[in-house]
Protein backbone atom coordinates (compact mmCIF):
# COMPACT_ATOMS: atom_id res chain seq x y z
CA UNK A 1 0.00 0.00 0.00
CA UNK A 2 1.38 3.36 -1.03
CA UNK A 3 1.58 6.17 1.49
CA UNK A 4 0.19 9.44 0.10
CA UNK A 5 2.61 12.37 0.04
CA UNK A 6 2.78 15.97 -1.15
CA UNK A 7 6.02 15.49 -3.09
CA UNK A 8 6.61 13.37 -6.12
CA UNK A 9 9.33 10.81 -5.49
CA UNK A 10 11.84 10.30 -8.29
CA UNK A 11 11.73 7.03 -10.19
CA UNK A 12 14.70 4.96 -11.15
CA UNK A 13 16.43 6.10 -14.30
CA UNK A 14 16.52 3.48 -17.03
CA UNK A 15 19.61 2.90 -19.11
CA UNK A 16 19.88 1.15 -22.42
CA UNK A 17 23.36 -0.35 -22.39
CA UNK A 18 24.47 -2.80 -25.04
CA UNK A 19 27.14 -5.03 -23.49
CA UNK A 20 30.42 -5.58 -25.32
CA UNK A 21 32.40 -8.77 -24.94
CA UNK A 22 36.12 -8.41 -24.25
CA UNK A 23 38.43 -11.40 -24.03
CA UNK A 24 41.90 -10.30 -22.87
CA UNK A 25 43.43 -13.74 -23.43
CA UNK A 26 42.25 -13.89 -27.02
CA UNK A 27 43.47 -10.36 -27.71
CA UNK A 28 46.88 -11.11 -26.21
CA UNK A 29 47.20 -14.26 -28.34
CA UNK A 30 46.31 -12.27 -31.47
CA UNK A 31 48.87 -9.60 -30.61
CA UNK A 32 51.58 -12.20 -30.03
CA UNK A 33 50.88 -14.01 -33.29
CA UNK A 34 50.89 -10.75 -35.27
CA UNK A 35 54.13 -9.67 -33.57
CA UNK A 36 55.79 -13.00 -34.34
CA UNK A 37 54.64 -12.83 -37.97
CA UNK A 38 56.06 -9.32 -38.30
CA UNK A 39 59.35 -10.40 -36.73
CA UNK A 40 59.59 -13.31 -39.18
CA UNK A 41 58.89 -11.13 -42.21
CA UNK A 42 61.36 -8.40 -41.17
CA UNK A 43 65.03 -9.08 -41.88
CA UNK A 44 67.25 -9.96 -38.95
CA UNK A 45 69.36 -6.81 -39.30
CA UNK A 46 66.45 -4.37 -39.38
CA UNK A 47 65.36 -2.67 -36.18
CA UNK A 48 61.81 -1.42 -36.62
CA UNK A 49 59.87 0.19 -33.78
CA UNK A 50 56.27 -0.96 -33.67
CA UNK A 51 53.49 0.38 -31.47
CA UNK A 52 51.96 -3.08 -30.98
CA UNK A 53 55.22 -4.48 -29.64
CA UNK A 54 55.64 -1.64 -27.18
CA UNK A 55 51.99 -1.76 -26.08
CA UNK A 56 52.18 -5.48 -25.27
CA UNK A 57 55.28 -4.84 -23.16
CA UNK A 58 53.52 -1.98 -21.39
CA UNK A 59 50.54 -4.20 -20.53
CA UNK A 60 52.85 -6.77 -18.96
CA UNK A 61 54.68 -4.16 -16.91
CA UNK A 62 51.40 -2.83 -15.51
CA UNK A 63 50.43 -6.31 -14.37
CA UNK A 64 53.78 -6.73 -12.63
CA UNK A 65 53.53 -3.35 -10.89
CA UNK A 66 50.03 -4.06 -9.61
CA UNK A 67 51.05 -7.31 -7.91
CA UNK A 68 54.04 -5.58 -6.31
CA UNK A 69 51.76 -2.86 -4.91
CA UNK A 70 49.34 -5.42 -3.46
CA UNK A 71 52.13 -7.25 -1.64
CA UNK A 72 53.48 -3.97 -0.23
CA UNK A 73 50.04 -2.93 1.03
CA UNK A 74 49.48 -6.31 2.65
CA UNK A 75 52.83 -6.12 4.42
CA UNK A 76 52.11 -2.60 5.67
CA UNK A 77 48.71 -3.65 7.02
CA UNK A 78 50.25 -6.65 8.78
CA UNK A 79 52.88 -4.42 10.44
CA UNK A 80 50.21 -1.96 11.60
CA UNK A 81 48.05 -4.73 13.08
CA UNK A 82 51.05 -6.27 14.88
CA UNK A 83 52.03 -2.88 16.31
CA UNK A 84 48.50 -2.22 17.57
CA UNK A 85 48.15 -5.66 19.15
CA UNK A 86 51.64 -5.40 20.64
CA UNK A 87 50.91 -1.93 21.99
CA UNK A 88 47.65 -3.06 23.58
CA UNK A 89 49.20 -6.16 25.14
CA UNK A 90 52.19 -4.12 26.34
CA UNK A 91 49.88 -1.60 27.96
CA UNK A 92 48.07 -4.36 29.82
CA UNK A 93 51.35 -5.83 31.12
CA UNK A 94 53.62 -2.79 31.55
CA UNK A 95 51.31 0.24 31.68
CA UNK A 96 52.29 3.68 30.38
CA UNK A 97 55.87 2.68 29.60
CA UNK A 98 54.60 0.42 26.80
CA UNK A 99 52.57 3.30 25.34
CA UNK A 100 55.65 5.54 25.28
CA UNK A 101 57.68 2.84 23.54
CA UNK A 102 54.82 2.22 21.10
CA UNK A 103 54.64 5.94 20.33
CA UNK A 104 58.39 6.10 19.76
CA UNK A 105 58.47 3.06 17.47
CA UNK A 106 55.43 4.15 15.46
CA UNK A 107 56.81 7.67 14.97
CA UNK A 108 60.16 6.27 13.77
CA UNK A 109 58.38 3.93 11.34
CA UNK A 110 56.22 6.79 10.07
CA UNK A 111 59.32 8.94 9.53
CA UNK A 112 61.05 6.14 7.62
CA UNK A 113 57.93 5.55 5.51
CA UNK A 114 57.62 9.25 4.63
CA UNK A 115 61.31 9.42 3.64
CA UNK A 116 60.81 6.26 1.49
CA UNK A 117 63.52 4.37 3.36
CA UNK A 118 61.23 1.40 4.01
Amino acid sequence: MKIPSLFKTPRNQRFNITPRYYDPVKEEIEQRTSRIKKELTIGEGDDVWDENISSSRIVGSFRHGRSKTKSTVGMTQAVIVMLLVGGGAGYLYFGNLALYIFLLVSSVLLYLKVKHII
